[in-house]
């Protein structure tokens, strides 16, 4: 009988690259290990290990310390430091929280019984989980949550430990969660603000930094706060603020729960409350008041389709009108219906030094010209020359457009505003009707129905579409 053993999965070949790993390795020569345990047959299997990488095991079991290396976990986060800021109630309890307290800095299924404690001179602190209920904020308001807490009362009362004191925590063991646990009174805090203020700013733009090059407009948890203090550990002279402090101080992100987003991103919850209690002028409601000089500016946007861009025209808006008014205007200059469909207006923001950009939901505008975003002012959104808005006409449809803003600049005498200044020079097609009869003239309608027949285009100058089928469905050409 031939001894046979079953090559590795992929997954398996990286899970023994990573065991033998003492230490950072280039991500090309990881690559190569791996191809070597594990044969692929993909016409690019260095991209399927690097999605497996990207899915199962960074935040797990691997991060990258640089865009080019990757470090064991267990290795990582060796020696990072953090500082928890103790609440009265903890204080008053003895209680140390496990989550959020340790939320990222230990394998995520560690039970809390394993977790090993020790103070400064090495000796064990016994951890004594208990479940106790705390009061938290929600969307429903206050209520009661059950948390894993160390009971600490006996460490506490011997470091007399008070409101306003903290903890600094360093980790010694990732793997086995094991933790160091310093007192740092309010007094040796003061002591050290200013370098503490340095690493809080140090950490939070790591962290905005790490959202500003993802792919998407979110970023787990789980990846980037090791990553983040990863990044500080070596300058790492006095600790940081607890990673979730620093973000609820930081006015360019917040903290969903699960992963960072940016500041303006709204979940969908908050929006299925807004339509649940009728607030929809939520977004119309955060604009700040405009000055009168503000309100006159001249705000010139080139607008384009985003599928066709050769159709475009320049709008000239001022700051005091509203996106409503601004809707109003796009739907003629492109021969949308006035009295039919939604539309939506969009901030784009550039994310970083990229080319990127992130969508700043603006709100919807109805076409009898209320709606969410209807009462925002131009000048409101701040915008400076080579900004860009995205506006969408017909959710359906979803009709397209590009506004960038060329420039702003003051009214001209006797010149009413919204006002549609230059177009594209259009590019005409003819008649299909007149053409079959040896004539020439310009297209202005296409008719759906017979292009469905005749499998292509079927234009119609205004002449011949008066007297075509009415039953037919016509749509105008925009040019």
């Amino acid at each position: 009988m031939n001894d046979h053993t079953e090559p590795p999965t992929k997954n398996q070949a990286i899970e023994q690259v990573i065991a033998q790993m003492a230490g950072p390795m280039e991500l090309e020569e990881f690559t190569r290990r791996v191809l070597a345990l594990w044969s692929s047959k993909a016409k690019d299997p260095k991209a399927g290990v690097r999605q497996s990488l990207q899915f199962d095991f960074l935040g797990k079991t691997l991060l990258f310390l640089d865009k080019q290396a990757l470090i064991p976990m267990h290795l990582a986060m060796r020696g990072m430091r953090f500082r928890v800021t103790l609440s009265r109630q903890e204080v008053n309890k003895g209680w140390l929280s496990i989550f959020p307290t340790f939320q990222f800095m230990v394998p995520h299924d560690l039970p809390a019984e394993e977790f090993l404690l020790e103070d400064a001179d090495g000796h064990p602190i016994p951890v004594n989980p208990v479940k106790v209920r705390v009061k938290i904020k929600t969307l429903l308001g206050m209520e009661d949550i059950e948390h894993t807490t160390f009971d600490l009362a006996w460490w506490f009362k011997k470091h007399d430990l008070r409101h306003g004191d903290n903890l600094l925590v360093t980790v010694l063991d990732w793997e086995k969660g094991r933790f160091c646990l310093e007192p740092e009174p309010a007094r040796l805090r003061q002591r050290h603000a200013a370098e503490i203020q340095t690493q809080n700013q140090a950490l939070a733009d790591d962290l905005f930094q790490q959202l500003e090059a993802a792919s998407n407009e979110g970023v787990w948890g789980g990846i980037v706060i090791p990553t983040a203090y990863l990044h500080l550990k070596a300058s790492n002279i006095y600790p940081p603020d607890h990673w979730l402090k620093v973000i609820e101080r930081d006015p360019r992100m917040k903290w969903t729960g699960y992963d960072i987003r940016y500041e303006d991103w709204i979940s969908s919850s908050d929006r299925i409350l807004d339509d649940l209690w009728d607030e929809p002028k939520q977004k119309a409601s955060r604009q700040k008041p405009i000055s009168k000089q503000e309100a006159s500016r001249v705000y010139c946007f080139k607008g384009a389709l985003w599928h066709n861009k050769s159709i475009w025209r320049r709008i000239e808006i001022q700051g005091r009108h509203t996106l409503a008014d601004f809707d109003d205007i796009l739907r003629t200059a492109f021969q949308h219906d006035h009295l039919d469909h939604l539309s939506g207006f969009w901030k784009l923001v550039k994310r970083g030094e990229s080319r990127r950009f992130r969508e700043v939901d603006l709100g919807n505008v109805n076409p009898d010209g209320g709606g969410e975003a209807a009462d925002i002012q131009v000048a409101s959104l701040y915008l400076s020359p080579g900004d860009a808005l995205k506006y969408v006409y017909d959710f359906g449809n979803w009709i397209e457009h590009r506004l960038v803003l060329e420039f702003i600049g003051e009214p001209g005498e006797n010149t009413s505003y919204p006002s549609i200044t230059v177009q594209n020079k259009p590019s005409f097609q003819y008649c299909q009707v007149c053409k079959d009869e040896g004539r020439r003239t310009v297209a202005y309608w296409v008719c759906y129905t017979c292009s469905s027949e005749a499998q292509r285009d079927f234009l119609l100058c205004e002449t011949c579409m008066e007297s075509h089928n009415e039953d037919h469905f016509l749509e105008e050409i925009l040019y």
